[in-house]
C-alpha cells in the first residue's frame, strides 16, 4: 500500500487509526448494536459533487457528525467551499477522507517480468496510491444554510415499507419465507431462506434482517465475486453487517442489532486490532455490495 499526504506533510494520516479505534470502541460499548448509532447520521455527501461518501469515509465523517452533535451532513474540502463562496469559521479542524488514484509504476520499480512485459506492449504496470484530503462540515462554515439530518424511521409507515420492498424486488434475489431455521442465505440454491414476517418482533427488524442476508447474497461471482476473496466465516459476517448498515443508511431507516452475531464481536475486534487493512477490506468489499443492489435499481426508482 502506498501513502500520499495532502496537507498533512509532517505528519502520518491518521483517518485509519481513527476509524479502527472507533470501531473498536463502539464494538466493545455497544455490542451487537455497534452500527445504530452512526447509521442515523444518513449519507454524508459532498457539497460541490453531491455524490455520496464511500465505505470507510461514510462511517468516519458520520462518527464526527454523531461526536460533535452535528446536524448536518454535508462536507467539502476548503478549495470546495472557497470556490462556492464560503469561508471556513475561525477554530474549525478538519475531518479526513481518503481517496485511491490510478498510478502508473517508475521503471525503476518494475520486476523483471513486468519490464517483459512493458517491452512488448509499452504499458507501464499500474498501482492503487491511497491519498487523503481535509474536509469540513457544513456547520463548520460561515452563513451557510445547511440541510438538517433526516430523522431515521424506527417504525416503519406504509410508504416506507413500499419503497424498501421495491428496492429489494428490484434486485431479483429469491427469497422463501417460513424457515424455521433463522435467516440465512444458501449458496448452493442462490436463494435467501427467511422466517415469516409475523415472526419478527417489529418491521424494522425483518428489513434489517432482510437487507444484512441481501449483502450476502452479493457475494457471487456474477455480482460482486466477494467468493473469490476467500473470506472466513467471521469476517464475511462482517462485511454483510457493514454492508447492511450501509443499505440503513441510504434508505433512511434506523439499524437494529442481530442478537446471534454477539458470538463473532470477540473474533472481530481481535481481527481489526490486528490489521487496519482487514477494516478497510471489510469496509471496500461492503460498498461494492452496496454499489451492486443500488445498480439493480431502475434508474428512476433509486434513492435520491
Amino acid at each position: 500500500m502506498y501513502y500520499d499526504h495532502m496537507k498533512t506533510k509532517n505528519t502520518k494520516p491518521n483517518v485509519m487509526k481513527d476509524m479502527q479505534a472507533n470501531i473498536i470502541k463502539l464494538m466493545q460499548t455497544e455490542g451487537d448494536n455497534w452500527t445504530k448509532s452512526w447509521v442515523e447520521m444518513g449519507m454524508p455527501v459532498n457539497i460541490k459533487t453531491k455524490k455520496n461518501y464511500r465505505g470507510g469515509n461514510l462511517f468516519n465523517l458520520n462518527m464526527q457528525v454523531k461526536i460533535n452533535g452535528w446536524k448536518c451532513n454535508q462536507w467539502g474540502t476548503f478549495k470546495q467551499w472557497n470556490d462556492l463562496g464560503y469561508k471556513i469559521k475561525k477554530g474549525s479542524k478538519g475531518s479526513q477522507v481518503y481517496y485511491w488514484e490510478l498510478r502508473e509504476k517508475k521503471l525503476a520499480w518494475l520486476t523483471e517480468g513486468e519490464k517483459a512485459k512493458y517491452q512488448a506492449t509499452k504499458k507501464l504496470p499500474t498501482y492503487l496510491l491511497q491519498r487523503f484530503a481535509i474536509v469540513f462540515n457544513g456547520v463548520q462554515i460561515e452563513d451557510f444554510k445547511f440541510e438538517k439530518i433526516k430523522v431515521h424511521k424506527t417504525k416503519l409507515d406504509q410508504n416506507q415499507i413500499v419503497m424498501i420492498d421495491k428496492f429489494i424486488e428490484n434486485t431479483g434475489a429469491h427469497f422463501k419465507h417460513g424457515s424455521q431455521d433463522g435467516a440465512y442465505y444458501e449458496k448452493l440454491f442462490d436463494a435467501i431462506n427467511m422466517p415469516d414476517k409475523e415472526d419478527f418482533f417489529t418491521d424494522l427488524y425483518y428489513y434489517c434482517t432482510k437487507l444484512h442476508e441481501l449483502t450476502h447474497w452479493t457475494m457471487t461471482k456474477e455480482r460482486t465475486d466477494r467468493v473469490a476473496e476467500k473470506l472466513d466465516y467471521a469476517t464475511e459476517e462482517l462485511v454483510a453487517e457493514i454492508g447492511s448498515a450501509f443499505l440503513c443508511a441510504y434508505l433512511g431507516i434506523s439499524k437494529t442489532p442481530r442478537k446471534d452475531h454477539a458470538k463473532y464481536l470477540n473474533a472481530w475486534i481481535e481481527r481489526i486490532q490486528d490489521s487496519e487493512k482487514a477494516l478497510t477490506k471489510a469496509f471496500t468489499l461492503a460498498q461494492k455490495s452496496l454499489d451492486c443492489l443500488i445498480d439493480m435499481q431502475v434508474a428512476e426508482e433509486k434513492v435520491a
